[in-house]
């Protein structure tokens, strides 16, 4: 029961979303648009979302480097998996999984892990928003932007416990918990040299850059004057990553439409055209991540079927903690 609650409750979001997206679509006239579509650059949108994949790897694998040397390639075929998993499968799973899955593979405890994934998805969020705020500037929008100093204050409280984290020491009296807090610091480790923190955040900034790119190549693709500007694909890939993150079913489906067709439609973008290029820039990189993650699951010999029974309740057995 505890699952099916939150699982009817995003789909009922989603199924509200994309009503709301494509309520009193001109169906003829998104036809029209796809069957204008030039291929050369909808196709490059399969190399800036395997470039992404690739940084993403990188990144990871120098988190992880402080408790374990691992190969890069171990690092982005777990990632692009846990990717899979959570476009085809309820609450997250994919990232508790990765988190297990990573524990086993790489010999690394479990606490560890979770926190390079913590600090991952901090520098994720931290360049998303610096890359933004630099293209909302260039477009002379920035100060259309609300709540920016909020998201940026919430940002440095977190990198403030971090450092706090990583400074705290337990007394003697509580083993158990001052190994648990060894294992949380070492995953934060990579943090401390102030060089390796600039390659990381670099890495992330890359990372989005390349996610912007697939906008770009499709408003080439679907002619869209309009939005053909890389400082313009950075915030469609902010809105598209804003609307993901959103409690809803697999995949963010109806969220991530509802959000980059209403930012065209703000540019002057009719809307038969700025519902199929959001259409095409959610579903074409969703396709080629859950492809290639789940060739990956049951490379690891996985299932989606086995990975919701293992990690559904929440638990993952087989992991030191």
């Amino acid at each position: 029961m505890k699952k099916i609650i939150p699982i009817a409750a995003g789909a009922t979001v989603s199924a509200l979303l994309l009503w709301l997206a494509f309520r009193n679509a001109d169906w003829r006239a998104m036809a029209a648009v796809f069957a204008g579509v030039r291929a050369a650059p909808a196709a490059l949108v399969l190399l800036s979302v395997s470039a992404e994949l690739a940084i993403r790897g990188v990144k990871w694998a120098l988190l992880l480097r402080p408790a374990r040397k691992v190969r890069t390639w171990d690092a982005a075929r777990l990632e692009t998996a846990a990717l899979a998993l959570n476009n085809v499968l309820p609450l997250r799973i994919g990232e508790l999984a990765r988190a297990a899955y990573g524990a086993e593979m790489f010999d690394v405890n479990l606490l560890t892990v979770l926190s390079t994934i913590l600090v991952e998805k901090l520098l994720d969020i931290t360049s998303l928003l610096a890359l933004s705020a630099a293209a909302a500037s260039l477009l002379g929008i920035a100060a259309s932007l609300p709540g920016g100093w909020r998201a940026w204050a919430g940002l440095g409280a977190a990198a403030l416990l971090l450092l706090a984290l990583m400074r705290r020491s337990l007394p003697r009296r509580y083993p158990r918990l001052r190994q648990a807090l060894a294992h949380l610091k070492l995953g934060l480790k990579a943090l401390r040299s102030p060089l390796n923190a600039v390659v990381l955040f670099l890495l992330a900034a890359l990372q989005w850059f390349m996610n912007a790119l697939n906008y770009y190549w499709l408003a080439r693709a679907f002619n869209l004057d309009g939005a053909s500007s890389l400082a313009k694909s950075v915030l469609l890939s902010f809105a598209g990553a804003a609307a993901s993150s959103a409690p809803g079913m697999p995949g963010s489906f109806g969220s991530t439409e509802l959000a980059v067709s209403s930012v065209l439609s703000g540019w002057g973008v009719a809307k038969a055209p700025a519902l199929a290029f959001a259409a095409a820039a959610h579903l074409l990189p969703f396709l080629i991540i859950t492809a290639s993650g789940l060739f990956f699951v049951y490379g690891m010999g996985a299932s989606i079927g086995g990975v919701w029974a293992r990690f559904s309740s929440g638990k993952t057995e087989g992991a030191e903690v």
